[in-house]
């Protein structure tokens, strides 16, 4: 078991194993401790990554599993950073901090959009209303002037149809004048026959073409008396329908920004957030501190060692 647990610190790490296997005890404590910390942060990262690819990316669960294992190999590498750095850095350990305080920022914030999830709701649903109240006049200006453009078509339509069905009264046929021509034979004074020519004009009563246009018109009033009940009601519905569609697209940001008015509002969620914020940042601190602020292992000394003994080699093939 022990032999187990020091291979996987060294795979977390990026430790020799073999090196440390001449290594005394203490470098398998500090060993042991960024095992612990890399450990830590895996956890605590793969729960985020999870939750934040279930929530908001809307993953199904091998693919917010996929996301989770993203996120452990991203602080596995950040933290071998400053683990496999060969003696003290001063400006790489400044640089982790930068990071860490991202990071805590960051997964504060996912967190607390989970733990807060009930109050979240309750934000959200004063913020719709008042995203309603701002967007919900443009949307039923939108509909008031196409209701209006079809009524004024409706109305045109209307006018023209009444002069039409009073010409139609009037005249409800109208008569063609068709001409045939037809050749007769006329015998002449001389017993000799002449074909003469003889016009036929007639007339006939067909419908006046006006009523195919009234019908035409009467089939555009009912497409347009469609739409206008169609819009009329849109407009209804207009602020279900708004309503609606601003919940469906909540996402990361907006409960952001509701986390955000909670906080300035209630100095309890504030203080709250104050303490899981510090309680990260010390957590994505742990490996830089145990770096730092521990004196050096023999694991660490050997390394060193096997560099020197290097540089020195390849100074003398100058």
């Amino acid at each position: 078991m022990k032999n187990w647990w020091t291979k996987l610190g060294c795979l977390l790490t990026g430790w020799n194993y073999q090196i440390l296997g001449n290594c005394t005890e203490s470098s398998r404590k500090q060993l042991k401790k960024y095992t612990s910390a890399i450990l830590i942060l895996i956890i605590l990262w793969a729960f985020i990554g999870f939750s934040f690819a279930e929530r908001y990316v809307r993953t199904p669960w091998w693919g917010s599993l996929i996301v989770s294992f993203i996120f452990v190999i991203i602080v596995i590498q950040i933290e071998r950073q400053i683990i496999l750095t060969v003696g003290k850095n001063n400006w790489l350990g400044l640089f982790r901090l930068v990071i860490a305080f991202i990071m805590a920022i960051i997964g504060s914030a996912i967190l607390d959009q989970i733990i807060f999830k009930e109050d979240i709701e309750k934000k959200m649903i004063e913020i719709i209303d008042r995203q309603v109240n701002e967007q919900l006049p443009n949307r039923l200006t939108i509909i008031n002037t196409k209701l209006q453009e079809l009524q004024k078509e409706i109305d045109s339509l209307d006018r023209k149809n009444l002069e039409l069905y009073a010409e139609i009264s009037k005249r409800p046929t109208i008569n063609t004048v068709s001409s045939s021509t037809t050749h007769l034979q006329v015998k002449q004074e001389d017993g000799t026959y002449k074909t003469l020519p003889q016009k036929t004009i007639s007339t006939i009563p067909i419908d006046n073409p006006k009523i195919r246009e009234a019908s035409i018109n009467n089939h555009h009033l009912d497409v347009l008396r469609k739409q206008q009940e169609e819009y009329t009601q849109k407009k209804l519905d207009a602020e279900k329908v708004l309503r609606e569609e601003l919940k469906s697209k909540q996402g990361f940001l907006e409960e952001l920004n509701a986390i955000i008015e909670i906080l300035r509002e209630r100095p309890v969620a504030l203080a709250f957030y104050m303490v899981l914020f510090v309680f990260l940042m010390s957590l994505e601190l742990f490996v830089v501190v145990s770096k730092f602020g521990d004196r050096r292992s023999d694991y660490d000394l050997v390394i060193e060692h096997q560099l020197d003994q290097k540089k020195r080699t390849l100074e003398q093939l100058r």
